[in-house]
């Protein structure tokens, strides 16, 4: 049996898996307990209907926009994200113990095509030591973006267009106003968000966040503009939310140029910083602070709150 322990998600429970020679994990049944809160919550909603949760050392999935929750195995990991395309199909980012400024760090990557009842670790090829493997989107069966940053240097997007197994990297350049500098004064990718053939970043450095966009398959990146906060949601390509309490949310409907008032009813519950907050279409959309989760069916406007899976009463 397998014991891993999870720095940043916290995990202590002891997960029983068989590992076979090929590197798949089969997983057994896992002793659940219920997840003490606040904790935070990692959401990826892949359409109208399925969403996904990691919360502590525990994943889960709906197929009903969060109203009914299923546990789902994962495998021995230490310091995970995971990235899913839809209700079966999904990526698993480990992420190494790393060096002093995040100098080197090793990753590995895990793949499961039936919602986790089995993993196995992809032989991945192009990600160099350098750097801590950060974020990891996967948009489509093959197309997969990996980050990884450091104190000193620019941070760097690796692309994948074989579902994981070859990564080449680019290196995201400095905005207007910003010199990377060693030291902590470099920049660090939140989120990637592709609609149609364009892609989206989010990076962020000394208290200021910008948004690049790549028409080329991430291959180069441009600065595009300045946005008030990290806590942006790109709803569509020129309809982007910043919700805070009622009274305070924003909205701009021209890709970040300009903002105005939005009357929304949600309510934060991360008062420091912001909620995490991912949609799935331009209706369907959630919000995660401290472990609490909300829901949209109307773009943004009026949010519901709903059951987080595995947490106390």
């Amino acid at each position: 049996m397998v014991c891993a322990v999870v720095v940043l998600l916290g995990m202590s429970a002891c997960a029983a898996l068989h590992l076979p020679a090929s590197g798949a994990a089969s997983t057994a049944a896992v002793t659940e307990t219920p997840i003490p809160m606040p904790v935070g919550a990692q959401l990826d909603a892949v359409n109208a209907d399925v969403v996904w949760v990691l919360i502590y050392d525990r994943l889960f999935r709906s197929v009903d926009q969060g109203e009914h929750w299923e546990g789902r195995p994962l495998p021995p990991v230490h310091d995970a994200m995971v990235s899913f395309v839809d209700g079966e199909k999904g990526w698993l980012l480990e992420r190494g113990m790393p060096a002093t400024q995040c100098d080197t760090s090793s990753s590995w990557i895990w793949r499961t095509s039936d919602a986790g009842a089995t993993w196995s670790r992809v032989a991945t090829q192009g990600i160099a030591e350098q750097q801590c493997k950060e974020n990891l989107w996967f948009v489509s069966d093959t197309i997969g973006f990996l980050t990884a940053w450091d104190d000193n240097h620019r941070p760097t997007v690796y692309r994948t267009s074989d579902g994981g197994l070859t990564w080449s990297g680019s290196v995201v350049p400095d905005p207007p106003g910003f010199t990377t500098q060693a030291g902590g004064f470099t920049l660090r990718v939140d989120w990637i968000k592709v609609f149609a053939k364009t892609l989206y970043l989010e990076a962020w450095g000394q208290d200021v966040q910008y948004v690049y966009r790549s028409t080329d398959a991430g291959t180069t990146w441009s600065w595009m503009t300045k946005i008030p906060s990290r806590y942006i949601a790109m709803v569509t390509e020129s309809r982007w939310l910043q919700l805070v309490v009622p009274g305070q949310s924003m909205e701009t409907t021209t890709s970040g140029q300009q903002w105005h008032p939005y009357d929304s009813d949600f309510n934060t519950d991360t008062p420091v910083g912001g909620p995490e907050m991912v949609f799935a279409d331009p209706q369907v959309g959630y919000a995660e602070g401290r472990g609490s989760l909300q829901r949209t069916n109307d773009g943004g406007t009026h949010w519901s709150r709903i059951q987080t899976p595995g947490v106390q009463p």
